[in-house]
């Protein structure tokens, strides 16, 4: 008889064998971030940038719909008036805007910066 074997009630068990497939947070987040890089590539007409990792991590997290590119120009678009957290330097670059749904079901569009951080363009 083997070291990694035991005997029990039912007979003998290998250890050593792999263990039972269970679904973990990081396969739903795996999926999630699957399901946005899917919409995303739907909508590559309404995108005029590549997308960061950290706007689809976004989008993945708020499980967003709609994409496209938002314009951070306050001639052209709602850009609120202080931007916080050293986003001033994006200003005149494209950010990705997302329509979601918050946990208690109201309607939210997003607007991500480069690095997943942004602003709610209807809670302003």
């Amino acid at each position: 008889m083997s070291e990694h074997r035991t005997t029990a009630i039912s007979g003998s068990h290998d250890l050593t064998g792999d263990p039972v497939p269970r679904a973990s947070a990081s396969s739903a987040g795996l999926m999630r971030t699957a399901r946005a890089v899917v919409r995303l590539a739907r909508a590559h007409r309404r995108l005029e940038h590549t997308p960061t990792l950290g706007q689809v991590r976004a989008m993945a997290w708020f499980d967003g719909r709609e994409p496209c590119s938002y314009l951070l120009d306050r001639t052209v678009n709602f850009v609120p008036e202080p931007m916080e957290f050293g986003y001033e330097r994006e200003l005149g670059q494209h950010a990705l805007a997302f329509s979601c749904r918050d946990p208690y079901g109201r309607a939210m569009e997003l607007v991500t910066m480069r690095d997943g951080g942004g602003f709610d363009l209807l809670g302003i």
